[in-house]
């Protein structure tokens, strides 16, 4: 039995391939990604190579790194200039406000499988489909991010040790850190090492810890507070919308049947360089500094009214906010409970 099932498996494929080569000539996609190769990239380049071993070669992907700027990546689709990019939404609230909704501060889960599997339900929203459709782009393989922690020059235990500080992070994640005196600072990730050498800031909020190792954090920090968990915004590899268009219907139905699998392989990318990464940065002579949990009770508490008032803007501006959180909080706590 077993044989024959692994035969019938062999021919299928078999055939797949053939009805794949049948098709017509290749695609091979470009695609920009700003700021260096980094764990989140491991992901994307296996779903990229899964799609092109399952349509046969049929289609392809050709991945740049350190192309362009952060800010840029959105109009990279719509005008066409790539066929793929990863766009981070901090980046662009004020062309997509309702893509924006996890950019939340204390919002989303804090696991990333969970995180992951969000973001997939939310790509599909129609709501978030209209509104990425009308800057040309597709919203392809979510990349669910760990949470925001804070490194820097400044010791942060409690809200108060925020007080005249300089923070590099989301605009609207930041919101939540405003009343107790921080000052937000929205420069890509890419500039935030410069900008803490140059007391320009003197705190960064990224992904721990991977993202703080790919942006050399460390090198200019002094300490660390690795259990304040601000939240963790949307990016993902948006597809230019003609390009996907273009694709034959079988090639689409594969790529979008791989997504949930490299979704699930987050997880797992991240923690294979976690345990490296916090040895680095104790290595480094970093302090980690334990956040107050009272203080951080204080944070959510600020950060389910921050969410109330992004509900309100959204549908002043005719869109349906309270509908788009609804969901998401609603997916939060259904595939966190799985």
């Amino acid at each position: 039995m077993q044989r024959h099932f692994v035969r019938s498996r062999v021919a299928l494929s078999a055939l797949l391939l053939a009805a794949f080569a049948a098709q017509g000539a290749e695609t091979t996609w470009n695609i920009q990604i700003w700021g260096p190769k980094r764990a989140s990239a491991a992901p994307l380049e296996w779903y990229a190579q899964e799609v092109t071993a399952r349509t046969g070669g049929q289609m392809k992907f050709n991945f740049s790194f350190e192309k362009g700027k952060a800010t840029d990546a959105v109009d990279l689709l719509k005008t066409g200039t790539a066929d793929g990019a990863y766009i981070c939404t901090q980046y662009t609230a004020d062309k997509t406000p309702l893509v924006g909704v996890l950019d939340l501060p204390m919002f989303s889960p804090d696991r990333v499988s969970v995180l992951g599997r969000v973001e997939l339900a939310l790509a599909d929203h129609p709501a978030i489909e209209n509104e990425l459709k009308r800057f040309n782009i597709k919203l392809l393989v979510p990349v669910p991010l760990p949470q925001y922690q804070v490194m820097g020059t400044r010791r942060i235990a409690k809200v108060d040790d925020f007080q005249g500080s300089r923070i590099r992070i989301g605009g609207e994640m930041g919101r939540v850190l405003t009343d107790y005196g921080a000052q937000i600072s929205t420069i890509p990730a890419t500039e935030a090492a410069a900008g803490v050498k140059d007391g320009k800031i003197d705190l960064v909020a990224l992904p721990y810890p991977y993202a703080f190792a790919a942006y050399k954090i460390e090198d200019v920090s002094k300490y660390v507070t690795d259990k304040i968990s601000l939240g963790a915004p949307l990016c993902y590899l948006g597809a230019n919308h003609k390009s996907w268009e273009a694709l034959p219907p079988a090639v689409k139905k594969v790529m979008l049947e791989l997504r949930p699998l490299a979704v699930a392989r987050f997880e797992q990318a991240y923690a294979a360089e976690d345990a490296g990464n916090v040895a680095r940065f104790k290595s480094r002579g970093l302090e980690f500094v334990e956040f107050s949990a009272a203080d951080r009770a204080r944070l959510v508490a600020k950060a389910i009214k921050i969410w109330n008032a992004w509900i309100e803007e959204r549908e002043k501006q005719g869109l349906p906010g309270r509908e788009v959180f609804e969901f998401t909080q609603g997916k939060i706590r259904e595939y966190g409970r799985k």
